[in-house]
């Protein structure tokens, strides 16, 4: 079995802190859409779940959306569930996004020396 890359390795290891007991899997072709992860893992195109990043236009906020993969969003709808109008977010959002998400995470994560723990 081959190393998991770092991004799937933080997933398995969320997976595995929790008990899960799922197994991160990744393929060597394409996943980008729902037609290549279907085809990956051998199922049909509706058991797949896609997810898709969108940002609200007024605030700026990410919204995320997990839908099947037969099924195109309706961002009209996701818009007025949620009180604000959404559109696709570029990679370079979801990218300052994640950055600052873990930036904000390790800020508040309690030093293990300074709780007591000499782990």
């Amino acid at each position: 079995m081959t190393a998991l890359s770092p991004s799937a390795a933080r997933v398995q290891a969320l997976l595995d802190s929790i008990g899960l007991g799922h197994r991160v899997v990744e393929h060597e072709g394409s996943t980008r859409t729902s037609e290549d992860a279907a085809n990956a893992v051998g199922c049909a195109v509706a058991q797949i779940a896609k997810s898709l990043i969108f940002r609200t236009k007024e605030t700026g906020r990410p919204v995320l959306v997990v839908a099947s993969g037969a099924n195109r969003v309706d961002e009209k709808a996701v818009g007025r569930l949620i009180g604000e109008k959404i559109e696709r977010a570029d990679p370079e959002f979801v990218r300052e996004f994640d950055r600052l998400r873990h930036r904000r995470r390790s800020a508040h994560r309690p030093c293990r020396a300074a709780a007591g723990d000499d782990r």
